[in-house]
């Protein structure tokens, strides 16, 4: 049992890099949702350990699971390295969304899980919300969706900085006869 859930942990830092380089497929889920499916196999396996989808689109909504930033080893970085980490996470977050036929301009609600005090960052709060505050001007531009930052204790991998989950309004277009 603890062998298995040290595999899955050792996929959650593979899935995190895999999710932001490889574009997801959907399918259809119930009640009249498509959910996403990523393109690579231990994200997929990880989340079909966990039981869950990265995103589902319901009609004109889409719900997505949150993405981690964060240092990919164990050496704590600076301002500049998250700021690389976040443009991944966002690079994922879009990637996820045009295979549900939406963009990060259609986002209309962050939600973003916060570890201020890590041994993995060098900065201070500001620095860390100055970071993704940056990064998300660079992925929405002037777009000022609904935001809430919690402050957390930890997050689900170790290293992990900040979680980014989004709430997305597209309505779907109507498809011709």
């Amino acid at each position: 049992m603890i062998k298995h859930f040290l595999s899955v942990l050792m996929l959650l830092g593979i899935w995190s890099v895999a999710y932001a380089q490889t574009p997801d497929s959907v399918r259809e889920g119930p009640n009249n949702t498509r959910v996403a499916v990523s393109s690579h196999e231990g994200a997929r396996n990880f989340q079909a350990h966990w039981g869950y989808s990265p995103a589902v689109r319901s009609g004109d909504y889409i719900h997505m699971s949150g993405v981690i930033a964060g240092p990919t080893g164990n050496e704590p970085i600076d301002g500049e390295a998250f700021k690389d980490s976040l443009r991944g996470s966002f690079s994922a977050l879009n990637a996820v969304l045009k295979s549900l036929d939406a963009s990060l301009a259609d986002v209309v609600k962050i939600h973003t899980y916060h570890v201020f005090k890590s041994a993995y960052f060098s900065g201070d709060k500001l620095a860390h919300m100055e970071a993704v505050r940056t990064v998300k001007n660079e992925f929405m531009g002037d777009a000022t969706p609904a935001w809430t930052a919690i402050g957390v204790s930890e997050l689900f991998t170790d290293s992990g900085l900040v979680e980014i989950e989004l709430t997305v309004y597209a309505p779907l277009k109507k498809k011709s006869p």
